[in-house]
C-alpha cells in the first residue's frame, strides 16, 4: 500500500491553524480564570459544554483567519515566484495576528467594565475618541497593552515567515494533479471546521447561548465571532427613548402599569397570585400551528371545510375570534408569543439579534414545572435556539436528531403527524418519570412550501377542489389546500392520542396560526380584510384540552402577545412583567386592541386594531377605518376624531414601546423567578 505523503505546505497550512485554535483556547480559560467569581456552582456541570462549542467558535476564526495563508501557500505551490513576497505575507499577519489580540485585549476590558463581551456596538465609542481615549488611559494599563502588541505582532510575523519557509524547504514531487488535489482536501476541511456541526444549518451564534446563566453564555463565545456576528445588528439599533416617553402615559394605561414613571420608563407589572383554591397545576401545551390564517379556515370556508377538526373543536373550547398577530412571519411569532413583545424590528428578525437575546419570560414564574420545545426541523432556524434555551429555565429541547422515530420529511423536518406522536410519547415518559406538571411548546412547520404529504399520514386522504375555486378561496393552489388539511388532520391524531394518556384531563392545549398568509383573491372574506392586509395577521386562537369546561367566544380583540399572559391567569400563579402582553381573558377592565406592524413592506404600515376599528399609519398617511364593512377604504377620522387620536397613539406608543423593550427587558437574575 502507498504510504500517503502529506506536503508541507499542507502542513504549515494546518499548523497555522492549530497555533491559532491552542491560543483561542487559552484566552477562554484565561477569562474563566479571571472572572471565576462570576461562575456559580449550580453551573460547573455546564462548563464541558461551553467548552466544547466554544472550541467550535475558535476554531472557526483560526480558519478565517488562515484562508488567506491557505490561498498564497497555493499559488506559492503552482508558481515559485510567489515565494519572494513571503516577507509581505508574514507582516501581513503580524497586523492581523495583532488585530486579533488588540480585539481579545478589549474584549477582557468590555467585560470587566459592564460584564458583556465585545460586541460591534464598541465602535460607537468612536463618536468621542478622545472622552474614550482618556476613560481607557486612566483605567487600563495601556503602555503595557500596547507593548505586549508590538511583540505578538513581531512574534506572529516571524511564526509566518517560517511556516512559509517550512512550506518549501524542499521541494516535493507533487504533480499539478496531486497538488490540486491536497488543495480541495484543505478546502473541504476548512469548510468543515466552519460549518462547525453536522446538521443542516451551521453553527450559529445562538449555540452559545445554551443556557439561561449569562457567564456561561458570554464564556462560550469568541470575542472575534462576536464583533461579525453583531455588526448588521449594531448598525440597526432602533429604539428611541424619546418618542416612547411622548407616548407612555398613553402606553401605561394600556397596560396597566403599576407605578407609572415616564422618566424612567417604567413598564412593570406585578400580578398576584389568585387565591390558593382557584390556582391550576394544568399542564400546558401551546401549539404553534403554520399559517393557520382566519381566512382559510373552514370557520370562513365551510363549504370547502380545509379545517374539520379545528372547526369542531373551537365548538367545545374557548375561542378567540378576533385574535391577531403583530406581524408576518414564523420567528416573529415565536419571539412575540415567548417575550411577549412584538417583533417589530425592520433588519432581519429579533430571534436573529444577538444584542437583544437576552429576555425575561413570564412562563420561568412555573418553577415546578417541566418544560419543553418541539420543532420537527432545527431551532437554529431564525436562530430562536437562543430565545428558547437562553431564556427559559432547564428547557427541553427535542429538534433533529433527538427524535426516537425519525422520518425526514422535507426540508422542514419529519412531517407534523410524527412530531405530534413524538411529543405525545416523550410527554407521557416524562410524567411518568418526572411526576410533575408541564408546559411544552409545539411547532409545526409542515403547512408550508414544498407541501409534503408524508407516505405515513394515518389514512389522510387528498381532495381535489379544483384550482380556480381554491383561488377564490384563500388559496394559492389545491396542493396547499391539502396541506392544511394534512395539518388538521395530525391535529386531530394527536388529540386521538393524547385524550388516552392520563395527564389529558389536567392538561391545557393552546392552539394559535404563528400568522396569516396574504391571499388577493379571499372571496369568503369581507374585502376590508384583504384590503388591509389584515388576512396576514388574523388567526384563531384556541384554548382546549381537560381543563376547558365550558366552551365560549371571546369576541374582545386580543393579540399573540397575550397569549403567556392569558395562560398565566388560568393558571392562577403570581408573575411580574414589563412586556406588553396581557391577561384579557381574565381581565374584562383591560382596553381590548391589537399592534399590527408590517414588516415587509416599504414604508412599514404601523396600525392597531380594536373591535370593528383599524388605525392604520403607511409612512405618514393614516386613516381609520371599519375594515368590515362595505365602506372599507372610507376613512372616518373625522367623524370620530376622539377615537382616532386615541388609536393612534396606541399604535405608535406600542410601536416605540415595543422597540424599546427588545433592548430593555432582560433578565432580572440567572433564574428570572
Amino acid at each position: 500500500m502507498k504510504k500517503v505523503v502529506v506536503p508541507r505546505w499542507i502542513k504549515s497550512y494546518a499548523s497555522f491553524i492549530l497555533a491559532n485554535w491552542l491560543f483561542f483556547t487559552l484566552m477562554r480559560l484565561i477569562f474563566l480564570f479571571v472572572f471565576r467569581a462570576a461562575l456559580v456552582p449550580q453551573a460547573y456541570h455546564e462548563l464541558w459544554k461551553t467548552f466544547y462549542l466554544g472550541a467550535k467558535f475558535d476554531a472557526r476564526l483560526a480558519c478565517a483567519l488562515a484562508i488567506p495563508l491557505g490561498l498564497y501557500l497555493t499559488v506559492c505551490a503552482f508558481w515559485k515566484g510567489a515565494r519572494y513576497i513571503k516577507k509581505g505575507v508574514s507582516a501581513l499577519y503580524g497586523l492581523l495576528e495583532t488585530a486579533v489580540l488588540l480585539v481579545y485585549f478589549a474584549d477582557f476590558a468590555h467585560y470587566a467594565y459592564i460584564s458583556m463581551r465585545i460586541n460591534y456596538s464598541i465602535f460607537k465609542y468612536s463618536e468621542n475618541p478622545l472622552i474614550s481615549l482618556q476613560m481607557a488611559w486612566e483605567t487600563y494599563p495601556l503602555v503595557w497593552a500596547v507593548l505586549g502588541l508590538l511583540l505578538w505582532g513581531i512574534l506572529a510575523y516571524f511564526f509566518v515567515k517560517k511556516l512559509c519557509v517550512r512550506a518549501f524547504a524542499q521541494e516535493e514531487s507533487f504533480r499539478w494533479k496531486g497538488k490540486l488535489g491536497w488543495f480541495f482536501i484543505g478546502l473541504i476541511a476548512t469548510g468543515a471546521l466552519m460549518f462547525g456541526q453536522i446538521s443542516q444549518y451551521p453553527l450559529r451564534w445562538s449555540n452559545a447561548y445554551h443556557s439561561t446563566n449569562n457567564f456561561i453564555c458570554n464564556l462560550t463565545l469568541n470575542p472575534g465571532m462576536n464583533l461579525f456576528d453583531t455588526a448588521r445588528f449594531a448598525k440597526n439599533v432602533s429604539f428611541d427613548r424619546e418618542k416612547t416617553q411622548a407616548y407612555y402615559d398613553e402606553v401605561a394605561k394600556f397596560l396597566g402599569v403599576d407605578n407609572p414613571d415616564k422618566e424612567t420608563l417604567n413598564f412593570m407589572r406585578t400580578v398576584p397570585a389568585k387565591p390558593k383554591a382557584q390556582q391550576k397545576d394544568y399542564n400546558v401545551i401551546v401549539i404553534f400551528m403554520e399559517s393557520l390564517a382566519w381566512n382559510k379556515t373552514s370557520m370562513t370556508n365551510p363549504d370547502i371545510d380545509p379545517t374539520p377538526f379545528i372547526n369542531a373543536l373551537s365548538k367545545r373550547s374557548v375561542l378567540f375570534n378576533h385574535f391577531f398577530t403583530p406581524t408576518s412571519a414564523t420567528a416573529r411569532a415565536v419571539f412575540a408569543t415567548v417575550t411577549s413583545i412584538p417583533d417589530v424590528t425592520s433588519f432581519k428578525t429579533s430571534s436573529r439579534n444577538p444584542l437583544i437575546v437576552d429576555q425575561h419570560v413570564i412562563a420561568n414564574a412555573l418553577t415546578d414545572y417541566e418544560k419543553y420545545y418541539f420543532i420537527g426541523g432545527s431551532s437554529s432556524w431564525g436562530n430562536i435556539r437562543g430565545i428558547l434555551e437562553h431564556n427559559i429555565t432547564d428547557i427541553n429541547m427535542y429538534e433533529e436528531g433527538k427524535f426516537q422515530n425519525e422520518h425526514r420529511n422535507d426540508v422542514w423536518g419529519i412531517s407534523d403527524l410524527d412530531l405530534f406522536r413524538e411529543a405525545d410519547r416523550i410527554l407521557t415518559e416524562d410524567q411518568q418519570k418526572h411526576k410533575k406538571p408541564f408546559f411544552a411548546f409545539v411547532q409545526t412547520a409542515g403547512y408550508h412550501r414544498p407541501y409534503t404529504i408524508p407516505k405515513d399520514n394515518a389514512g389522510f386522504q387528498l381532495k381535489d377542489i379544483g384550482e380556480d375555486l381554491a383561488h377564490k378561496r384563500s388559496f394559492v393552489s389545491v396542493a396547499e389546500y391539502n396541506s392544511l388539511r394534512f395539518s388538521d388532520h395530525a391535529l386531530q391524531e394527536f388529540f386521538k392520542l393524547a385524550e388516552k394518556e392520563p395527564w389529558w384531563d389536567n392538561t391545557l392545549v393552546v392552539i394559535f396560526g404563528d400568522h396569516g398568509l396574504s391571499a388577493p383573491q379571499s372571496e369568503n372574506m369581507p374585502r376590508g380584510y384583504v384590503e388591509h392586509n389584515l388576512i396576514n395577521h388574523q388567526v384563531p386562537l384556541i384554548l382546549a384540552g381537560g381543563a376547558i369546561k365550558e366552551p365560549k367566544v371571546i369576541t374582545r380583540t386580543a393579540s399573540q402577545v397575550d397569549v403567556l399572559p392569558i395562560i398565566m391567569g388560568i393558571l392562577g400563579r403570581p408573575y411580574f412583567t414589563r412586556a406588553i402582553g396581557r391577561d384579557v381573558l381574565g381581565h374584562n377592565e383591560y382596553p381590548q386592541g391589537a399592534l399590527i406592524y408590517g414588516w415587509a413592506n416599504e414604508p412599514h404600515p404601523i396600525g392597531f386594531v380594536e373591535g370593528e376599528y383599524f388605525y392604520n399609519n403607511k409612512g405618514g398617511q393614516e386613516g381609520l377605518y371599519k375594515y368590515a364593512q362595505d365602506t372599507y377604504n372610507e376613512d372616518i377620522s373625522k367623524k370620530e376624531p376622539a377615537r382616532f387620536e386615541r388609536m393612534k397613539k396606541l399604535a405608535l406608543g406600542l410601536y416605540e414601546t415595543s422597540q424599546y423593550l427588545e433592548y430593555n427587558n432582560k433578565k432580572r437574575d440567572e433564574q428570572d423567578d
